[in-house]
């Protein structure tokens, strides 16, 4: 298993990077609910990355709920700066993933409550080019900054699709998080999509489509 290696991540920034901000998206592909972006912000001056590696953190995909959950205490307890903004479905309807996912990752950088000198981002995300970035395939699993972004995102989207799960009952959203399981679809079949289901997408398309 793969996990960040620090002095890959300071090879990437340039001379003088002191706050670098990570950057990843969760939940691209459920047919439910929102993308997740995460943005958590290292202080190179006193970052430890020996604390991390003993907290595990890492691409979220690969840690169990449980110690996604112990990271994201950790980071409280010790008071990083991190903020989570969501792509709602309503938004990916409109304008479509790639769109929205690229417009709430301006955002991020616009708004988030800390100066930064650099932007470390996954894959396929950018910014503008006046904003100093760099963007990494699967930084999740190379890069602290990102992987830790990762672990918000994820854990925050998890945490709010449990919520949804009480406000829309019998799709089960608690359990599979939006993705496109086979329980996901019999409560398809049962009740049709609800207003967080991404409409636009084609299997959501099939059960709002009229019959012939």
């Amino acid at each position: 298993m793969q996990t960040p290696d620090f002095d890959f991540e300071k090879s990437l920034l340039p001379f003088g990077t002191r706050f670098l901000l990570g950057v990843d998206e969760v939940g691209r592909g459920p047919l439910a609910g929102p993308v997740a972006l995460g943005a958590f912000l290292l202080d190179l001056d006193t970052f430890n990355p020996e604390t991390f590696v003993k907290t595990k953190v890492r691409d979220s995909k690969t840690l169990s709920e449980k110690q996604r959950c112990f990271a994201l205490s950790y980071f409280k307890q010790n008071n990083y700066s991190y903020k989570v903004f969501f792509a709602y479905a309503s938004l990916i309807d409109k304008i479509g993933i790639s769109s929205a996912i690229a417009l709430t990752v301006k955002k991020i950088v616009s708004t988030f409550p800390q100066k930064f000198d650099f932007v470390l981002l996954d894959g396929s995300l950018s910014l503008p080019s006046d904003i100093p970035h760099r963007s990494i395939i699967k930084a999740d699993t190379k890069c602290f900054s990102v992987a830790s972004a990762s672990i918000v995102a994820k854990v925050t989207r998890d945490h709010h699709m449990c919520q949804l799960d009480q406000t829309y009952p019998g799709y089960g959203f608690s359990v599979h998080k939006g993705y496109g399981t086979a329980a996901h679809f019999q409560a398809l079949q049962t009740l049709g999509p609800c207003p967080i289901h991404r409409q636009s997408y084609k299997p959501i398309k099939n059960f709002t489509s009229p019959s012939p």
